[in-house]
């Protein structure tokens, strides 16, 4: 399963550390470790003015299919 998701924000560093003072937060800390307990990839791909692009891949069990 995947799931893409693009904003045309303000977009943020990627690399600047989860609770920084320019407006990060533990969100998407959160989100990487949900999708890799479920042996999926999270991307972020951003840059201050920007905007956001996430892109979530779960696999799907084979009685899901």
């Amino acid at each position: 399963m995947v799931l893409d998701v693009r904003d045309d924000g303000r977009g943020f560093d990627p690399l600047s550390p989860p609770g920084d003072t320019t407006g990060g937060g533990f969100g998407l800390t959160a989100m990487r470790q949900r999708i890799e307990n479920l042996s999926g990839t999270l991307r972020i791909e951003s840059e201050p003015g920007g905007g956001t692009g996430i892109s979530a891949r779960v696999p799907l069990r084979a009685d899901q299919r």
